[in-house]
């Protein structure tokens, strides 16, 4: 928390302590703890607009229990069975549904919408070693993405009033997740100018979507025990399966209904299973669509500063990137437009 108020502070000042150095003699090479915040804008709206996707898990199950009656008794009367008997048994479900589970578990829209705005803002965060090309004496620098940082209240950091708390995740938990989310490491030449190092041409790729997905699954749904936690296992979780085939069964344990001169029974056990399976396969059809990876194309640059005057540079300070990005959904959809980000790093350590 501290270093990202530091972050702002920096990033935001029109003159900074400490001299940029022009003097022979000093080095820029070392390794720096360095923290980006993207304006990640250009993509906004992209998981709110997969919250349309979510398939009501009370019409999942219905069609499920629709599903075994067809394998059990024909399509004849399994069409009857749903056209009748469908409307009520669905409204049936959706009652306990909203009355016993969570809200969410009915209505994702507004989850969607907060990581939604959550990622308007992302904070990267990363380690860079700069070390001079034996064969060219240019200066390499090399990023290795440590984790994520997101306002934990959405309306940040728009309001002044507002606390800006902020939500970290480690890149060894989001490589840990269901669906783990790598920030491939990059390379490219650094140019020293003086008081400023230039910054060529870059990418950073990372999956969009399964990074909007961990916010969603481990730090916004209030059901969530553990980080680490799948999107499946908390659905599954939120719902006893056990108690709402109960009540769809009645208290001889059988779902039994008439049609025409059939008579259709489930079991209690089917009916369970009839529940779980509907809202898994609910589950697995959302999550899929999260597969959504995204470049940005970089170049920018920094102020280079030596606080302490030894001759090592301590500090990059008002650094900015700029270029454009572009995603692709697993329904064909690309998204392009531009993307800006402001860094600060600090030195941590030598290059031998």
């Amino acid at each position: 928390m501290k270093r990202i108020l530091i972050f702002i502070a920096v990033i935001s000042c029109s003159a900074c302590t400490g001299m940029p150095v022009h003097s022979f003699g000093r080095t820029v090479q070392g390794s720096y703890d360095v923290e980006t915040r993207y304006d990640m804008k250009t993509v906004a709206g992209m998981f709110s607009g997969f919250a349309g996707k979510w398939s009501k898990p009370d019409g999942a199950i219905e069609s499920e229990i629709v599903g075994q009656v067809r394998s059990n008794y024909g399509a004849n009367v399994a069409d009857t069975f749903e056209s009748v008997y469908g409307p009520k048994l669905e409204s049936d479900i959706h009652d306990y549904l909203a009355s016993e589970a969570p809200p969410w578990v009915l209505n994702l829209d507004a989850s969607m919408s907060r990581v939604d705005k959550q990622l308007d803002t992302v904070d990267m965060e990363s380690s860079w070693l700069i070390a001079e090309k034996a064969d060219t004496g240019d200066l390499e620098a090399t990023q290795i993405w440590s984790g994520f940082a997101v306002y934990k209240d959405p309306d940040c950091p728009d309001s002044e009033a507002i606390a800006c708390e902020q939500l970290h995740v480690t890149s060894d938990e989001l490589l840990d997740a269901e669906y783990p989310v790598e920030v491939v490491s990059s390379k490219y030449t650094a140019v020293d100018q003086g008081d400023t190092l230039s910054l060529d041409a870059h990418s950073v790729d990372f999956n969009y979507g399964r990074l909007g997905l961990y916010l969603l699954t481990n730090l916004i749904l209030p059901d969530t025990r553990e980080k680490g936690a799948g999107l499946r296992d908390v659905v599954l979780a939120a719902i006893n399966y056990r108690n709402l085939a109960g009540r769809l069964a009645g208290d001889d344990d059988v779902y039994g209904i008439d049609v025409g001169d059939v008579t259709i029974n489930v079991s209690l056990d089917d009916m369970i299973g009839n529940c779980e399976d509907g809202v898994f396969g609910m589950t697995n059809k959302f999550v899929d669509r999260f597969d959504v990876p995204l470049t940005m194309n970089l170049s920018g640059s920094t102020s280079i500063v030596d606080t302490n005057r030894d001759g090592s540079i301590d500090q990059l300070t008002g650094g900015n990137v700029d270029g454009d990005l572009e995603l692709q959904t697993v329904a064909g959809d690309s998204k392009k437009g531009p993307v800006d980000g402001l860094f600060i790093g600090f030195r941590v350590g030598d290059v031998n």
